[in-house]
């Protein structure tokens, strides 16, 4: 297998990690915001050291922007406890 190919599996395979990291750390945050909002998309920006999260929710888009970033200290240790690697990536988010 190609190095590229092996590491943009890798890639992959931790985009899914994160994405199911945070679909069970957003209603865990106790924020009403993020009760009912939904993790839709998980993509290396612009690599695995920076995700960028696409989040759905109800309600207004700003203050559930704030409040998304508001929790990511939370939500990156929810993400730091259910992946293996040595650090978390940062994470960015926006509302689709």
């Amino acid at each position: 297998m190609e190095q590229g190919a092996k590491s943009d599996r890798k890639t992959l395979q931790l985009c899914r990690q994160v994405q199911k990291a945070l679909t069970y750390a957003l209603p865990e945050t106790g924020d009403e915001l993020l009760l009912m909002a939904y993790v839709e998309e998980v993509v290396p920006a612009p690599d695995a050291s920076h995700m960028l999260v696409s989040v759905r929710g109800d309600g207004d888009p700003i203050a559930l922007l704030q409040a998304l970033y508001a929790n990511a200290g939370k939500l990156r240790t929810a993400v730091a406890e259910s992946i293996s690697r040595r650090k978390a990536p940062e994470l960015d988010f926006r509302l689709v």
